[in-house]
């Protein structure tokens, strides 16, 4: 083996010893060499093919016709396109090992009873590639008879898988608690359309952190009603560290003068970043509405929710001219210069 890597694949004869440990021996040089014939003629470069077999040179070993073939044709089926095939492989090698019979089959067969089509569960692969290697088909199995159970209807229980596929991995004996914990800790009952959302994030951050940052929202004059309310109404609010939130609660509160239950009719606010978006949008529009320049009636909140583009086109690039130190500093992301705009040259911004 160790030599074939060094003499073959180009291995240092370093790297040849510790992939030799996961496979001591060759079946045989021209079962080797057709495994590589095979990797190349699909697309694996020479970077993509020392990956893979490093990290499971037991690979080597395998029946290309009987083996190989067969397995990424799975893939292909699928509707996944070559090139994602060989990085799932370079990158998860060990999921050729697997026997496609009796665990990836399984598991393939089980998505698409959730979601639908091929082309639904190529997207589910293609975000979450270890759902073919972590846990079994009959643990995610139960994990969905348990979602039923609660009332998870199909049509939701795609979007889960979609946009949460780790769901389906957990214990099915922690799914359920995490279930229980979002009607108690957070108000949210199953008919919610926002239940979906809150128990992958109950199962990511439990009961305890999700109290710590309650508890945030508290320091800054928020009520238990106003937090069940927000949980409600934008659960992935909590996704967020309590330092995040934090930091947001006092620039919307406390600089911006916002009282809880405004937050709480534009929930939006709080899954907007505070570097990004927040402060540099609020400095602009602040300038604005100081110059009387503002010539829309808008809110800030509305301003907020603008995309990039919209928001460029009315509120930045219309006073390039006028003033070109806040056009320059907006898209630079130099806020501190555009925050200070009190400290101000002939422009109002201080550089």
């Amino acid at each position: 083996m160790v030599d074939y890597l060094v003499n073959s694949l180009g291995f240092s004869r370093e790297q040849a010893i510790s992939a030799s440990t996961k496979a001591p021996k060759l079946k045989s040089m021209d079962n080797a060499n057709s495994v590589i014939g095979f990797l190349e003629k699909f697309g694996f470069d020479e970077t993509q093919i020392h990956k893979t077999i490093s990290r499971y040179p037991p690979l080597l070993n395998s029946d290309v016709d009987e083996t190989l073939t067969p397995k990424i044709r799975v893939f292909q089926d699928l509707g996944l396109s070559g090139s994602f095939v060989i990085n799932l492989v370079a990158c998860r090698p060990e999921i050729m090992r697997r026997d496609f019979k009796s665990v990836i089959f399984p598991k393939v067969e089980l998505l698409k009873s959730i979601l639908g089509s091929d082309e639904n569960v190529a997207r589910v692969i293609r975000k979450s590639s270890w759902l073919l290697t972590g846990s079994n088909s009959a643990q995610m199995q139960k994990n969905v008879i348990l979602l039923q159970k609660y009332g998870i209807s199909s049509e939701r229980m795609q979007k889960l898988v979609v946009h949460s596929p780790r769901c389906l991995l957990y214990r099915p004996e922690l799914l359920e608690g995490s279930l229980i914990k979002v009607q108690e800790v957070m108000g949210i009952k199953p008919e919610s359309a926002m239940f979906i959302h809150a128990v992958p994030l109950m199962l990511i951050c439990g009961e305890e952190a999700l109290r710590s940052k309650f508890d945030v929202f508290k320091s800054y004059g928020w009520t238990e009603t106003d937090i069940t309310k927000l949980a409600k109404k934008q659960p992935i609010v909590f996704k967020f560290s309590g330092d995040v939130i934090g930091s947001k609660l006092n620039f919307l509160m406390k600089e911006l003068g916002y009282r809880p239950e405004y937050i709480l009719k534009h929930v939006v606010l709080l899954t907007l970043s505070l570097q990004n978006r927040i402060v540099p949008r609020a400095a602009v529009f602040h300038l604005l509405k100081e110059k009387k320049l503002l010539t829309n009636k808008f809110a800030l909140c509305t301003v907020l929710n603008f995309k990039e583009t919209r928001f460029l086109s009315e509120l930045v690039i219309p006073y390039k001219k006028l003033l070109p130190q806040m056009y320059d500093a907006y898209l630079n992301k130099r806020m501190a210069s555009l925050t200070e705009s009190k400290k101000q040259d002939t422009c109002g911004i201080a550089l």
